[in-house]
């Protein structure tokens, strides 16, 4: 009992020292609360971030595919097997533009 006193003494610990630091005590309590609920909350959203990293990249690669297949299907080539499977011909005349003559 007498080394508790002395513990006692020699931190300053008593009754009144408790309860004069209370509110002090529960302000450190309510910050620590604080930290932990705000450390989960940028956890999750860190997690959150990371789900739509992984959406945006799908997409993007979906895009690129997409992107490609659409490219080789308009390529000069393929549009031609296909026409002719129309019963389409290619024309064997070359593309010409016409000009309007001008009147002096």
């Amino acid at each position: 009992m007498k080394e508790r006193l002395k513990i006692k003494k020699w931190f300053g610990l008593n009754d009144k020292f408790f309860f004069k630091n209370l509110p002090f005590i529960l302000f450190l309590t309510f910050l620590g609360v604080l930290y932990i609920t705000n450390s989960y909350y940028l956890e999750g959203t860190v997690r959150d971030m990371g789900s739509i990293k992984n959406k945006i990249n799908d997409q993007n690669n979906e895009f690129v595919i997409t992107k490609t297949q659409v490219s080789i299907k308009g390529q000069r080539n393929e549009v031609v097997n296909k026409v002719e499977k129309l019963g389409l011909k290619e024309s064997e005349k070359p593309p010409f533009q016409l000009q309007e003559k001008e009147n002096k």
